[in-house]
């Protein structure tokens, strides 16, 4: 079954937030239009005169919910007209304007309202009725006028200061997934050429043999295809891609070359970078072992440690030449990291930009001869 569900866009919450902001400007007003009902009904008017709760309900809800209409017409002006300290008096010319319309209009319908029920006993005309009405509500409708233009403002600036954010976090993760993809199409050609050398040496010594090799180039190029576009793979498919890359190794460094690769049952479908183990079992190949010697081996370990993945590569070869030395949470040898390669240097800005710093590398060498590289990345707990 095809899923109809859409991941929701930054233009998507925008609507969203404005729906929701018009509902409650609409609703909001049905508060102060009870209490003033209920005023009415337990107390009275100024003539000491008391009304069902019907009637005040009817009578100051009218009142009230003119404002669920003018409020509407506020948020259609804010999202029409932006405030631009450019054109300040064009926009105070304009809201001035509008105040003055629907201030008259409210002034009008509740005097009419209160002519009809009669609200001061003194009442005995329609024009005595607005003259009450302007005297003492033309100040108040003018301040809620405002008071609605204000928290309409308040809102629309929360609601493109979370566009603007939601946009920069997406420019951001499109940034840094671009990154990520340019360093590991780095490493693809890399270790692609390194295969396809091996190739072309055998093919004067073994045509068959070569044959062979280049199916399993093929195999490789699929599999790298296959995690095309993703900076995270599980640990199973990463290994899959480093055993097919030792059967090609072999071509180069013989059967005598010994690899073996153990994993924990309970980290096979944890995540990890993309082409993080085939570097590193490349850099012991080519800066520790050396082709046509017999027993030289190669140790990948990966196991779960709590909320981290460990990953363990070691070689029995001549080891790192040059001291040691800390940068960061980075062991590597002198002078820098950056001179032993494509590989391991790609291998370090990756994981930066996935993890910052809450992962850890290190190279060392063996007492008993070759180099061990160890990383250690958080995941996430299943």
């Amino acid at each position: 079954m095809v899923s109809t569900i859409h991941p929701v866009t930054i233009a998507d919450e925008g609507v969203r937030l404005r729906r929701v902001t018009r509902f409650l400007f609409a609703v909001l007003w049905v508060i102060p239009a009870v209490l003033a009902a209920l005023q009415l009904t337990l107390i009275g008017d100024a003539s000491g005169t008391h009304y069902t709760i019907a009637t005040s309900l009817f009578w100051q809800g009218a009142s009230w919910m003119m404002w669920g209409l003018w409020s509407q017409v506020v948020l259609t002006l804010v999202e029409r007209v932006k405030l631009d300290t450019a054109r300040i008096l064009p926009w105070i010319s304009m809201h001035v304007a509008v105040s003055a319309v629907i201030c008259a209009v409210n002034v009008f319908a509740i005097a009419w309202l209160d002519h009809v029920f009669g609200a001061i006993g003194q009442v005995t005309s329609y024009a005595f009725a607005v003259r009450v009405v302007l005297v003492n509500h033309l100040d108040f409708q003018v301040v809620l006028y405002w008071a609605v233009v204000g928290a309409a403002y308040m809102v629309e600036f929360v609601r493109r200061y979370r566009e603007r954010d939601r946009a920069a976090t997406a420019l951001e993760q499109k940034l840094a997934s671009t990154q990520l993809e340019a360093l590991r199409m780095q490493l693809n050609p890399h270790f692609l050429f390194n295969a396809l050398n091996s190739v072309a040496e055998l093919m004067e010594m073994d045509v068959r043999e070569a044959q062979r090799t280049l199916t399993r180039v093929a195999d490789l190029l699929r599999l790298s295809l296959r995690s095309a576009g993703t900076s995270l793979i599980p640990v199973w498919q990463e290994v899959e891609l480093v055993e097919l890359y030792l059967q090609i190794a072999r071509v180069r460094y013989g059967q005598g070359l010994d690899a073996d690769i153990t994993v924990d049952p309970s980290a096979v479908d944890d995540m990890l970078p993309s082409f993080l183990l085939q570097p590193l079992v490349e850099n012991a190949l080519k800066h520790g072992l050396a082709p046509g010697h017999p027993d030289q081996s190669i140790e990948v370990h990966v196991k779960r440690s709590g909320g981290s993945l460990e990953i363990i590569v070691e070689d029995n070869g001549r080891g790192l030449d040059g001291l040691l030395t800390t940068s960061g949470r980075f062991l590597a040898a002198s002078p820098s990291v950056d001179g032993l390669g494509i590989g391991l240097t790609n291998t370090r800005m990756r994981l930066t930009m996935l993890y910052g710093d809450r992962y850890a590398f290190r190279m060392s060498n063996q007492a008993s001869g070759g180099c061990r590289v160890e990383i250690r990345i958080p995941v996430d707990d299943r």
